[in-house]
């Protein structure tokens, strides 16, 4: 049955016509029906075409700032040395980069001693890096406390320490983000010890770890390797001394001093190292000048332990305190 047409009326303004048609109930419900599925099928694509939004919001890069002096250090990694000018022209490398612990407390290997900004702009070369850099190794008696060298009687002496000291930089992802600086490295050689206060001043203040020291199994080794003075051992050497006039007597001492001289010299120096008027220990340590070789320019200055026991630490400011001897 066709439906009626109502209400077809000519447009005022325009020869087109157009029919309004009346729909039943049930054409009403199939429409209602076809609405609700366009808006349904809606809210599952346009969600899909615009992208899904996730709460949130942007976070700064972090560029680690350069150490302060006084951290103490776990790790050295990278080169095993900073660059050195043998080519002054050749161009800076990476610098081996320091772990920084975030308190001094526990195991480490070292402390930051040093810290100098550099600029990438003017330090391209090794011989520039020089020039901006000072020697990590000229700083770090300074900041112990004590000095390099004694002149005692006439005859300088060097005082022994088994350190490394080592120039560190920002790794590879700081430096491309214009970190420059350069920092000083204080550390053990090949050991850790157990941080309980700072580096800084220790030699005055007698409290520099036991791994700092220069120790030896028996007795001193040309180039050889050292002991750990933490290790059983008999001998420490606390020092060495220049001759100003080698002689070729062919003798276990060489010097233009005589060897009472040099002794006496020795006995000095290791009183002073050790911070006590007796460095012998009430006779259970002797102390010695050891040449290695007839007309060799230096000798050393040792403690030994007199009969068969062993140090299990290093003498260094021991002041009072017993001798660590079983």
């Amino acid at each position: 049955m066709r439906l009626p047409r109502v209400g077809v009326r000519p447009s005022v303004s325009t020869a087109l016509t157009a029919e309004v048609v009346t729909l039943d109930p049930v054409d009403r419900r199939a429409a209602g029906v076809m609405v609700l599925f366009v808006a349904l099928l809606c809210a599952m694509v346009v969600p899909s075409l615009v992208g899904k939004r996730v709460a949130g919001s942007a976070v700064s890069e972090v560029i680690a700032a350069p150490p302060t002096v006084g951290s103490c250090v776990t790790a050295i990694t990278g080169p095993d040395r900073p660059p050195r000018a043998t080519r002054p022209n050749a161009a800076v490398t990476a610098l081996p980069v320091a772990t920084v612990a975030p308190s001094c407390t526990g195991t480490v290997i070292g402390e930051i001693i040093s810290v100098q900004p550099t600029s990438s702009s003017t330090v391209t070369t090794l011989d520039e890096f020089v020039q901006a850099n000072p020697s990590c190794r000229s700083q770090v008696e300074k900041y112990l406390g004590t000095t390099a060298t004694s002149t005692i009687d006439g005859m300088e002496w060097t005082k022994s320490i088994h350190v490394d000291a080592v120039t560190v930089g920002p790794n590879a992802h700081d430096r491309a983000a214009g970190r420059t600086w350069t920092a000083c490295v204080l550390s053990t050689v090949g050991q850790t010890y157990n941080a309980t206060t700072s580096l800084k001043s220790s030699w005055d203040s007698g409290t520099l770890p036991d791994e700092f020291g220069l120790c030896w199994d028996r007795s001193v080794v040309p180039r050889g390797t050292p002991t750990s003075c933490t290790s059983p051992h008999s001998t420490q050497q606390l020092g060495y001394g220049f001759v100003a006039s080698p002689t070729d007597s062919g003798t276990s001492i060489v010097s233009g001093m005589d060897a009472d001289g040099m002794t006496a010299g020795c006995r000095t120096l290791a009183a002073s190292v050790m911070k006590t008027s007796d460095p012998t220990k009430g006779g259970r340590l002797a102390v010695k000048v050891v040449a290695q070789a007839a007309g060799a320019p230096y000798v050393q200055c040792v403690v030994t332990v007199v009969g068969s026991g062993k140090l299990t630490g290093s003498v260094i400011g021991i002041g009072s305190k017993a001798l660590p001897l079983r």
